[in-house]
């Protein structure tokens, strides 16, 4: 059945010059103190060596030190990384943002910013421009309506090093840690061990992750064994999202057309229930003009633009449990959707449900499989001995489809999903 830093290496070259040192004999021989006082000198010359080496050590690291600490700190930059901050060139970015935000710090978006996100919607690859300097960032739109890009949120930024190659900007993460300077290890000390990493052939990658699409990947290069690619991403509803709600009827419910009978095409999506005729999906004011009543404890009061949530529709003391779809721009009440499904059973609910083709609960296998012969359908037998039947238009949707089981022969329970958005 079937069923989206730069860290210098410090390669520390030292030559431990050794000191070769030769006694000189005379008239062929050899005193003792002359070799005492050879052996002196030479211990005397390798400690020397020694002090001038850890000095030189030493002197190295502070340099290397000097060079970790050398950048400017920003005062406002906080040390948690789970802040989803980053200072770069000097001004600091605070994940997620709005896009006029963004754009007031200086970058061009290179696309149509007229361009719309759906409630809950996001993308990843959106390119910006400053100075030449190419940044990718994500949009999404976390409000209850429709917006246009230019309206939605930058959840994170993507700092490349193909596109950094030739920029001098000093970019600096929280505790510290800076593009083109800090490694691997003063990551780890800065941020404890990440939630998970790789180590490949060009990089070590490290992800620090908050929560659902909340995290920092940083990537550490193998040639420079520094930090020279960064992946910030928070997405979170910022403060000031449309949710509004607007409860006029939308243009695709006025439209709504009731067919005049269930037929025998399949793929028409048309049912008789209780009596009355709906094609799905249908909209939720057909089934109360019906006498259906919502049950709104258990039903969702608003649904976000082109979103779903649940509806539990009461009927002569059974209750229909669905998906209630809204194909509107906007959010609004759960009376301006569309029920996507109606479903019958032996056990409950036992709503009177008839299908195309005249196929009912009861009906026997032999007719159902007349009845669909000419349509594509898949079928399994289960160990225990039910037999489920999937029916579906295969240039349609996977979730769209009437799921029948038989046992014994007979037809037991019938379900009808389709939630393609109807024609206004």
């Amino acid at each position: 059945m079937k069923k989206k830093a730069l860290v210098l290496l410090l390669a520390l070259s030292c030559t431990l010059s050794m000191a070769a040192c030769s006694g000189s004999e005379s008239a062929g021989t050899f005193k003792a103190e002359d070799a005492f006082e050879e052996e002196s000198t030479e211990v005397k010359e390798e400690t020397t060596e020694e002090e001038t080496e850890t000095e030189s050590e030493e002197e190295t690291e502070t340099e290397e030190e000097t060079k970790k600490s050398s950048s400017n700190m920003p005062a406002d930059l906080s040390d948690d990384i789970y802040d989803f901050q980053i200072s770069i060139d000097g001004d600091i970015y605070q994940f997620p943002m709005w896009y006029s935000e963004f754009e007031a710090l200086g970058w061009t978006y290179d696309g149509d910013s007229s361009e719309t996100l759906s409630s809950n919607q996001y993308t990843t690859t959106e390119v910006w421009e400053k100075d030449g300097v190419k940044v990718y960032t994500g949009f999404a739109n976390l409000s209850m309506n429709t917006a246009p890009y230019s309206e939605c949120e930058v959840t994170g930024i993507t700092l490349d090093k193909f596109y950094l190659e030739d920029c001098d900007w000093e970019i600096i993460l929280p505790g510290g840690i800076q593009y083109g300077v800090s490694d691997a290890d003063d990551i780890k000390e800065a941020y404890g061990t990440p939630t998970s990493d790789y180590d490949g052939d060009l990089y070590y990658s490290m992800t620090y992750e908050y929560d659902l699409y909340q995290e920092i990947q940083l990537y550490v290069y193998k040639e420079s064994n520094t930090l020279e690619e960064i992946k910030i991403r928070n997405m979170v509803e910022l403060e000031g999202a449309d949710n509004s709600v607007d409860e006029t009827v939308p243009d695709v419910v006025k439209n709504y057309v009731a067919p005049t009978s269930v037929g025998d095409d399949f793929y028409s999506f048309n049912v008789e229930f209780e009596g009355n005729l709906y094609t799905l999906p249908c909209p939720v004011t057909e089934f109360l003009a019906n006498g259906f009543e919502i049950n709104e404890s258990d039903s969702d009061a608003v649904i976000a633009a082109n979103n779903n949530g649940w509806i539990e529709l009461k009927y002569n003391n059974m209750t229909l449990r669905a998906l209630a779809y809204n194909y509107a721009d906007y959010a609004t009440v759960l009376e301006n959707c569309f029920v996507t499904s109606v479903e019958t059973s032996e056990y409950d609910p036992q709503f009177d449900l008839v299908i195309p083709g005249g196929i009912k609960r009861g009906d026997s296998e032999s007719k159902l499989k007349k009845a669909i012969n000419v349509f594509n359908y898949e079928s399994e037998t289960s160990d225990s001995g039910y037999t489920y039947y999937e029916i579906y238009n295969p240039e349609g949707s996977i979730l769209d489809s009437y799921d029948i089981v038989v046992k014994d022969g007979v037809i037991t329970s019938i379900e009808v999903s389709n939630s393609e958005s109807p024609e206004e």
